[in-house]
């Protein structure tokens, strides 16, 4: 049996790109001009879903006038490119979904406004995130959860954090994870550039008990999501029996879903939201003023924040270079959990960077 006829049989497949497979498999078969007709029928229903799709994802706030933006934006298009992008959309931008190559500008501005944020009129500058393979920097990538828009685009909530110290200590034995100590130390240096071991550890909280064992992260970009098939800290393989879970843990690490990216970047360490809630992240590099009350800023999904900046590295203490983070729920003053202990689903990530 082929590989095509396995992914024909399979139920993963929507029935509209089982029957482009087919076609794609007639292909081989018909004169040229049997096949011209064929795929502009083919493409003709491919562009009907797309809009079909773009319609639902607006809701309330559709505007018909984006459904002649959007027809002339998919006839412009290959026929591949306009399958890509349907199973773009069809995965809600899964991690692993590819990116969609053309040779034009400013396209990718027009597909993130039809399929991604379809209330701005007009695109703010976007942030692509760094998983775009390499012909994306000499051509452009249509897809739309390849970008994000940045927090100063953000109508982000910013708060202190109460004096009182948090009940856990910043650094910690880490002879308890399992991992050895030698591969998690301080081996990447920001100076020169050359990275050479771990730069970060990540360890993953449900209230106050540390669930697993650290994760060591030495690519420059991890995922960190609720059952991703891809390589990454996957919270939903991490399992431990002795943990009773209540209502709202569980309920929030089903809403991690596509989770977060921790990217190291030129300029920080920048978190990608991907999942369908909010964060809420605190960093000695982000806070103002009294450096002893750091803050917690909400990241919206969709939206990228630099949440430790290199340009005060200098500034932070070994022992403090740590960044926290919630998911769905913050913490601190104005809110009712007071503490990140207090809140059910959270991550440590310890930073190993001199």
């Amino acid at each position: 049996m082929t590989t095509l006829s396995v992914a024909m049989g399979s139920a993963l497949f929507p029935s509209i790109l089982l029957q482009f497979f087919r076609d794609l498999y007639r292909f081989t078969q018909c004169s040229n001009e049997q096949c011209g007709f064929m795929f502009r029928t083919r493409k003709s229903t491919l562009i009907k879903k797309l809009l079909s799709l773009q319609e639902s994802s607006a809701k309330n706030t559709y505007d018909p006038t984006s459904q002649g933006l959007a027809k002339v934006f998919l006839k412009d298009i290959g026929e591949i490119e306009v399958l890509q992008l349907l199973l773009t959309v069809l995965k809600e931008g899964a991690l692993g979904t590819t990116c969609i190559v053309v040779n034009s500008q400013d396209k990718h501005l027009t597909a993130c406004k039809l399929w991604r944020w379809p209330l701005y009129r007009t695109m703010p500058t976007l942030k692509r995130v760094p998983i775009c393979n390499d012909r994306c920097n000499e051509t452009e990538c249509l897809n739309p959860y390849h970008y994000f828009l940045t927090m100063s685009h953000s109508p982000s909530k910013t708060i202190r954090l109460d004096s009182s110290p948090v009940s856990l200590p910043i650094t910690r034995d880490l002879s308890d994870s399992g991992i050895c100590i030698d591969m998690c130390s301080d081996t990447f240096n920001t100076e020169d550039g050359e990275s050479t071991g771990t730069w970060c550890n990540v360890a993953y909280w449900e209230h106050n008990q540390r669930i697993g064992a650290l994760h060591c992260v030495n690519d420059p970009i991890v995922a960190i999501a609720n059952n991703i098939s891809h390589s990454g800290l996957d919270l939903s393989k991490i399992a431990n029996d002795d943990v009773s879970r209540d209502e709202v843990t569980a309920r929030v690490r089903k809403h991690i879903g596509s989770g977060i990216l921790v990217s190291l970047e030129e300029d920080g360490i920048w978190l990608y939201n991907r999942s369908e809630i909010s964060i809420f992240v605190q960093s000695p590099t982000m806070s103002t003023g009294d450096k002893s009350r750091p803050q917690v800023h909400k990241v919206l999904p969709g939206y990228a924040l630099n949440s430790y900046h290199f340009a005060h590295h200098s500034t932070v203490s070994r022992t403090a270079r740590t960044i926290r983070l919630s998911f769905e729920k913050g913490w601190g003053p104005g809110y009712r959990r007071q503490y990140i202990t207090d809140a059910p689903c959270w991550l440590e990530l310890l930073l190993s960077i001199r």
